[in-house]
């Protein structure tokens, strides 16, 4: 970079201070008092991107409020700036001997790192004001992750041990999980998913329920064709408010309530249900405020053939105002099509909006969804994902069901490189491969994604070598890194 040295710049206006005094009055100069930078701007961020820039003028900082991509360092090393705008004056900058040098905007800076400048107006140049020198602070501010990634953390073991299946709700503000322990049925409960406390559930319920529903204030389960119900999670008693063979529980789903006069009251919550009736399968759903009301149950229709059975998973989102459902689980016999000479079993996604399911899944041979065990449907950043036991790979929905495609890698699990010697996993590296018996719940509020794991001993195979590895009952969380940029830009960090 070419610089001029301050002092060379001062002794000319030093001169021309002291030609100016040997002036008459009526011949005064007068200099500008204006030391500070009006405007700031670089040469484009790769892909000809401009960004832009904030003067704080109270706190001599100059930055960009969206930072730049990954990576940016390479860019930002030998970088024009190509606008810096004073009223009037001098912008320095210390060189390799710690003296105030002149800027040369038309020479490239290395801006990884911050870089201090001072803004002299003429007056503190003549010697007249020295004290009208203004120093910023350039911070050009480079994301540290990728935005298109998850960030994985670990958030700790689970109070005791668990083994084996687990189901994992929210109910109000409190997290439950429930897995078997030898004959009884244990609940862990938590308000932060990091200190817990656990207990046997009451003998009515002796058995894991293959669903468990959380409502606003009842918690509704099946097991063995049976409704159970529960007001604190622990206590659980066999229900009466259902008749006939109720198989599991689906969803659940905000319905607008008509006679509501309140903003407040809008809308109740709808439980549906899959029953089985002379051998037949039926879809049900019933409103929370109308349990205790007789014959409250509503037919919807048959179960289509595609319709599936058992580990259904559903999310919740809303569209135009109107809550849907969206859900994913297993069949009796896999839903196959054809790719190739290759037979694939797939998921079918199904779409509930509080009146009628329908199929939404294809079964296209490029826009398919694998069938996983145990699946797994979330809503998070506006698009649906699944995946299932074993960890191998997520997949995305952009369409709300209809279409599927496998994540960006950047979007993906924990995986290691086991090719180092004696490699195992630890927290710091840690490996999701072949996992099974695990749960999912959501803060929506924080945008974090929970993964409660049960104690297992795990094979998998990859790069067709076996491997082997144990893990104990224990918690992770991800996020979106743009979804985390966001609340940060919102706090004003």
């Amino acid at each position: 970079m070419r610089i001029k040295f301050l002092s060379f710049i001062a002794s000319f206006f030093m001169v021309s201070f002291v030609i100016t005094s040997c002036l008459d009055d009526d011949n005064d100069i007068e200099y500008s008092p204006d030391a500070t930078i009006h405007a700031f701007e670089l040469d484009t961020i790769g892909y000809g991107i401009s960004y832009k820039f904030t003067i704080d003028q109270q706190k001599g900082l100059i930055y960009n409020q969206d930072s730049l991509p990954v990576h940016a360092d390479t860019i930002i090393d030998r970088i024009l700036i190509k606008t810096l705008t004073t009223a009037s004056g001098v912008v320095t900058m210390k060189d390799k001997e710690g003296r105030d040098s002149i800027i040369n905007i038309s020479d490239s800076l290395d801006l990884r790192e911050k870089l201090e400048i001072k803004v002299w107006s003429t007056e503190a140049l003549a010697g007249i004001a020295p004290d009208k020198v203004k120093a910023y602070t350039i911070d050009v501010r480079v994301h540290k992750h990728d935005p298109d990634s998850l960030s994985w953390g670990y958030v700790g073991k689970i109070g005791d041990e668990i083994k084996g299946a687990q189901k994992t709700i929210k109910f109000k503000d409190e997290y439950f999980t429930y897995s078997m322990d030898g004959s009884s049925v244990k609940v862990h409960s938590s308000s932060d998913l990091s200190n817990w406390s656990s207990q046997n559930t009451t003998e009515d319920l002796t058995i894991l329920p293959n669903s468990i529903l959380p409502l606003k204030n009842i918690i509704l389960a099946t097991a063995n064709n049976k409704v159970y119900e529960s007001t604190d999670g622990i206590a659980w008693t066999k229900s009466d408010k259902f008749s006939g063979e109720v198989n599991t529980f689906i969803s659940a789903i905000p319905i607008k309530n008509d006679n509501s006069q309140t903003e407040e009251g809008e809308y109740i919550q709808q439980a549906t249900y899959l029953k089985t009736e002379d051998n037949v399968r039926y879809l049900y759903s019933i409103l929370e405020s109308e349990l205790e009301t007789e014959n409250a149950e509503t037919k919807i229709q048959a179960a289509g053939e595609n319709f599936p059975i058992k580990n259904i998973s559903y999310t919740t989102f809303k569209k135009g105002g109107q809550y849907q459902n969206v859900i994913i689980g297993e069949h009796d016999e896999s839903i196959k099509i054809t790719v190739g000479d290759k037979e694939i079993p797939v998921s079918i996604a199904w779409g509930y909006n509080g009146t009628t399911w329908a199929e939404l899944g294809t079964t296209s041979t490029v826009a398919y969804c694998p069938e996983f065990k145990n699946p797994t449907i979330i809503y998070y950043n506006n698009l649906l994902y699944t995946f299932g036991d074993k960890f191998e790979s997520i997949y995305v929905s952009k369409n709300e069901g209809i279409a599927w495609q496998k994540a960006d890698k950047k979007f993906s699990f924990p995986y290691q490189d086991w090719s180092e010697s004696e490699f195992e996993p630890t927290i710091e590296k840690p490996e999701f491969m072949g996992r099974t018996n695990y749960s999912v719940v959501q803060d929506t509020e924080n945008d974090y994604i929970y993964f409660l794991f049960s104690e297992g001993d795990v094979s998998f195979v990859g790069d067709e070598k076996p491997y082997n590895y144990s893990h104990d009952s224990e918690i992770w969380r991800a996020r979106l890194n743009q979804l985390w940029f966001d609340k940060a830009k919102d706090a004003g960090q």
